[in-house]
Parts: C-alpha cells; sequence; structure tokens
C-alpha cells in the first residue's frame, strides 16, 4: 500500500477554473497535487474513490467537512520585493491565503539595480539605499533560492530602476536612443535571468517624463521574450480615459501581454469614468492580450505626493522618515499642529507615505466585477502604519464582495485570485487544483472567511482561513504560521 503526504477530505473543491464547486478529496505527495477524487464525472465518481481509497494511506489527513479547497491565492501586484527577506514568515500574506506574489510593480524592483545617487519616488517605497544590493536579477534569484520565504515568488523589473540608472538620475527629460538601447539591454538580461516582465509607475517622478515611444521601445522585446507588460498608468484621476487610450496604444503596438495595475478612478471629479474606461478596455481585448488587476477598497496608498493630495478626501500619513511618530494621523491635523499649510507639512514630513481616501464604491464594485479583472493587493509591508489591503485583501474579496454583497459567485472570487491570475501571468502548474500542479491549496470557511484589518488596525490577520499549503508543506494553522519556508521562485512560461 502506497503512503503519500497529505490527504484532505469531505471538502468542496473550488478548483480555480470558474467551474462549480464540486464535493471531493484531495492527495499531495512530494509538493504536488497526485490525486483529485472523486471526478467531477458521475460515471466514474463511484469506482475512482472506491479504488483511490483503498489503495494509501496518508502521514497527515485533514478533515475539510463543510470547507472550501481552493488553489492558493496569487497576489498579482504587491510591493514584497525586499519583506521576503526581511520576513521571511510572510505572515500579511499567507494568513489571507496567498501562496505566491508578483513583485516589481509600479516600475520599482529591488533588482537589477546599482545605481547609488540620489533617487527619486517612488523607489524609497522599496526600503533604505541598503536594500539595493543586486546589480543582476539572477543575484536576486540566487539570495531568493538561498533564504526562500513561505511565499513563492515571481519578478517583474521596474521600468524607473532601467531609467535611473541608465540616465545616471538624470530622470526629469525623456531617454535619449542611446539610453534607451541601453535599458532595452538591461531589460534583457532581467529576463533571461528570471524576470517575468517589465512594470511601469508613469505617474511617478521617476517617469512621468518618459513618453510613450520610449516604454514601446523597450516592451516590443517582450512578446518573443515571453514576458509581460504591467503599467501604473501616467493618470488615474482627470486623464484616467486618456492615459488608458494610451496604455491600449502600447499594447497594441507592440501585442505584449499588458495588464493595467490597480484599476481606480481616483478623485470626486472622476468617479463614473469607469464606464468608458472599462468599455475601451473590453473592446481592446477581443483582439489584444489586455487585463487588469484591483483591490477591494476606495483608499490608495502609496507615496506622500503633493499632486495626489490635492484630488484626495481625506489624507491619512502611514510613515515619515523625519518625524516617525506621525503614522497614522490625519494629515489636516498635522498641518494645524505644525501650524503650517498642507504643502508646507508635505515638505516637512518628506519622504513619507500616506494612504489617499479618493474612490467611489460604484467604481470599485464595476472595476471588481469586470470580467477581466483579477486581484491585487499592492499593500507596502514598509509603511508604520500599513494600508489594511496589506493583510486583509483577499479575504475581504471572498468574504464582503462575493458572500454579502453577491458582486459575484465564490467560483468566479476564486477564478480572480487564481487560475485567471496563473494564466496571465504564465506561472506554470499553478492556481487550478488539477492532478500533476504543485499543491498551493487554501482551505477556508466560506461562511466566516472575512478580513479584520481596518483603517485604525491595519494589522489584523483574517477570519477564516483555516490551513494554508506551499508546494506542499503547511505554512499557516490554528492562526499561526509554520516554521516551513517552501516558496520557489517562479520564471513564466513560453505563451501558446
Amino acid at each position: 500500500m502506497n503512503t503519500y503526504d497529505i490527504h484532505i477530505k469531505n471538502g468542496e473543491v473550488i478548483d480555480g477554473t470558474g467551474a462549480p464547486k464540486f464535493k471531493s478529496d484531495i492527495v499531495v505527495d512530494k509538493g504536488k497535487i497526485i490525486g483529485v477524487f472523486p471526478p467531477n464525472h458521475d460515471d466514474v465518481r463511484e469506482k475512482s474513490e472506491k479504488h483511490f481509497l483503498s489503495s494509501f494511506k496518508a502521514r497527515n489527513t485533514i478533515n475539510a467537512e463543510g470547507k472550501i479547497i481552493s488553489p492558493g491565492f496569487i497576489d498579482v501586484h504587491t510591493h514584497d520585493d525586499h519583506n521576503v527577506f526581511s520576513d521571511p514568515s510572510m505572515t500579511c500574506k499567507i494568513s489571507q491565503g496567498v501562496t505566491t506574489c508578483i513583485v516589481g510593480n509600479c516600475g520599482i524592483s529591488l533588482a537589477p539595480f546599482s545605481y547609488k545617487g540620489d533617487v527619486p519616488a517612488p523607489i524609497a517605497l522599496l526600503g533604505k539605499s541598503d536594500n539595493f544590493k543586486f546589480p543582476r536579477v539572477k543575484d536576486y534569484v540566487d539570495e531568493f533560492n538561498n533564504n526562500p520565504s513561505t511565499v513563492n515568488v515571481a519578478l517583474l523589473t521596474g521600468h524607473s530602476m532601467l531609467r535611473v540608472e541608465a540616465m545616471k538620475g538624470e530622470f526629469d527629460r525623456p531617454a535619449n536612443s542611446k539610453e534607451i538601447n541601453q535599458m532595452i539591454d538591461n531589460l534583457m538580461l532581467a529576463v533571461e535571468d528570471g524576470s517575468i516582465g517589465m512594470s511601469t509607475g508613469l505617474a511617478y517622478p521617476a517617469a512621468n517624463a518618459a513618453p510613450t515611444n520610449e516604454i514601446i521601445e523597450l516592451v516590443k522585446i517582450l512578446p518573443k521574450m515571453n514576458g509581460v507588460f504591467t503599467t501604473h498608468m501616467r493618470n488615474e484621476a482627470i486623464d484616467v480615459i486618456k492615459s488608458v487610450k494610451e496604455t491600449i496604444e502600447i499594447c497594441s503596438s507592440t501585442k505584449v501581454r499588458t495588464i493595467i495595475s490597480h484599476h481606480k478612478c481616483a478623485g470626486r471629479d472622476n468617479w463614473g469614468k469607469s464606464k468608458e474606461t472599462l468599455k475601451l478596455i473590453n473592446e481592446a481585448k477581443q483582439n489584444n492580450f489586455l487585463d487588469l488587476d484591483c483591490y477591494p477598497y476606495t483608499a490608495s496608498s502609496t507615496m506622500l505626493l503633493k499632486s495626489f493630495v490635492k484630488r484626495a478626501d481625506k489624507v491619512l500619513v502611514t510613515w515619515s522618515d523625519n518625524y516617525p511618530d506621525v503614522s497614522g494621523q490625519d494629515l489636516n491635523d498635522l498641518a494645524d499642529n505644525f501650524g503650517l499649510t498642507i504643502d508646507e507639512t508635505i515638505d516637512k514630513l518628506y519622504p513619507a507615505g500616506a494612504i489617499y481616501f479618493q474612490m467611489g464604491d460604484d467604481d470599485l464594485n464595476r472595476i471588481l466585477k469586470f470580467d477581466g479583472s483579477m486581484v491585487g493587493s499592492d499593500g507596502i509591508p514598509g509603511d508604520r502604519h500599513p494600508h489594511p489591503r496589506l493583510w486583509g485583501t483577499f479575504p475581504r474579496v471572498l468574504g464582503k464582495y462575493s458572500r454579502e454583497m453577491k458582486l459575484f459567485p465564490l467560483e468566479e472570487a476564486v477564478y480572480k485570485m487564481t487560475g485567471k491570475s496563473a494564466s496571465v501571468f504564465g506561472l506554470e502548474k499553478r492556481g487550478t487544483i488539477n492532478i500533476g500542479n504543485f499543491a498551493d491549496l487554501v482551505i477556508f470557511n466560506p461562511d466566516t472567511v472575512i478580513d479584520k484589518a481596518s483603517y485604525q488596525s491595519p494589522m489584523l490577520h483574517a477570519d477564516g482561513i483555516e490551513n494554508v499549503f506551499v508546494n506542499g508543506k503547511m505554512v499557516w494553522q490554528n492562526n499561526l504560521s509554520t516554521e516551513n519556508r517552501p516558496g520557489m521562485f517562479l520564471e513564466g512560461k513560453k505563451f501558446n
């Protein structure tokens, strides 16, 4: 009789494809799913179950009666580049069922980067200069493989890093042809080293002087290298429609697989524009590979920047190098306490981060429900008082938006977090429950799963996440991280 590692029995399987859930057991051995039974076909269900159940033992048996067994959630938009080293338990992610993180978003990545001068926003979001010690992506890969975390990691190459390095810090102008060629060479090397593509942060000082053609020249090399392109667009407020059109131009002219990052319509004057942006995206999807991610909150978070403050209803400061004790305080209150204007207060606090309350519920619901949307937290782990999305994104989608609001069925919610994401980013044998796939799995209670993190108390783990497995190893159990660190560095696949 065979002995296998794990037998999860009596659960309801949501397999990550969007298909209806079905009662089934899962068998795991040597990090892979080796059994899903009874199969989802009535004519062979009874026979297969009797055959499999009578022929093996398991070292660990888990009764998932009344629970959902799903693929591990894939956080497609993170800034965990350094967090996987500084906090290898990654409790903020595994506690909500995340088993894979895409890092290097918004144009900033720890690798490749060797520039030692002053760096523009938002590069500081990834930490102090000591964190930037990876001249090549292969150096980052080696570090992760030698010191893995609980989660799998896939790395995007940040356009801003390529730009600042090639332009020797002169980032407030378009790149010339020589500089673009250097960026292309560095991007190609990065992908050869294991990067899955390139991200941009065109709204930020590091890259907002880059014209459309600069981006096109870079990303047009990616299709032949099976790379993807993700973009924090040039504008998510008054010019959000114009920015979507620019993104579609880049996508359609290069045929690169494109993902719009954390799609939103920021500022009250721009609420409702998602009707037009989603219409444009849907039309473009007919002839291009174009998708988007979003997070389930009406507040965003990034560097404390004057241009962002002006369009927000309310601003909370999340960190300040000069005044660490202000984390979590309202910017208006701080200005009053300092006896300064808002702009003077920002100058006094900078470098700093902030949470901006600036989106409408109708737009958020529309974007979350959109057929092409995936889920990404965009959490910033270095913040002293982080946005609650760092700890609550995925259970919030399951609990609030699927179960309570019924915005979409649970199967669709899981698909947006798993199978869809793995397909778009080319993560092979991830994102679905299928024989031969890596055993990245979550067991959760569909009746109780919900986020607990709030703007006042942002670092609380969710309810209802029972067990989390990464590559067949238990990493979350009884509301605690285990000692296992089975995460792998993931490279992209060859798309059909």
